[in-house]
């Protein structure tokens, strides 16, 4: 029986000095508040040295950074570094995101505007391009064709008229019957 009690002692032993290890290594500190904070982890950078009221035996104070002028070179660079990712712009504001909409929603109604616009020009092409082939098979054919004169009166298309109006139609084909060009 003495065996026994002398192993119940022992592990009672170990486990007491188990759990006053896991004790010491507790931090300890004030907040902005005031209030005592406890965790196995240590406080946050922006809490001072002065509020840490307990580190873990295997803790030291926490690194204090040395002056830049301190530094060696190759740590001062790194620094630097450090310092400029960490400067990352603000958050826009509530104002500046309304301004951006408010922009967004302009560009889109011009780029629609436009886009209504292209689409109108293409449709006239396309239409001027058909009346044009029309009236270029008209012209071509061995019909004879009448004009009506500025006093109201039916004369009959002389060759020369009829060499004119299909050059015109054949311009007209030419400027709009092809590809759609980009600045249109």
């Amino acid at each position: 029986m003495n065996t026994r009690a002398t192993l119940i002692a022992t592990l009672s032993a170990v486990v007491c000095g188990l759990s006053s290890f896991s004790a010491l290594a507790q931090w300890q500190w004030l907040d902005e508040t005031g209030r005592k904070t406890y965790s196995d982890r240590p406080p946050p950078a922006h809490i001072p040295d002065k509020n840490v009221l307990k580190r873990p035996a295997t803790a030291s104070a926490r690194p204090v950074a040395l002056p830049k002028a301190e530094l060696p070179e190759e740590e001062a660079q790194q620094a630097q570094a450090a310092e400029a990712n960490a400067q990352q712009p603000a958050p826009p504001s509530a104002e500046e995101l309304k301004r951006q909409k408010e922009e967004a929603a302009k560009k889109a109604a011009e780029e629609a505007q436009q886009a209504q616009e292209r689409a109108r020009l293409i449709q006239q092409r396309q239409e001027n391009c058909n009346r044009a082939q029309a009236a270029l098979r008209t012209l071509q054919s061995d019909v004879p064709l009448a004009q009506i004169g500025a006093d109201g009166q039916r004369t009959t298309m002389s060759d020369a008229q009829r060499q004119q109006d299909i050059q015109r139609a054949q311009s007209v084909i030419a400027r709009d019957c092809g590809p759609v060009p980009d600045d249109l």
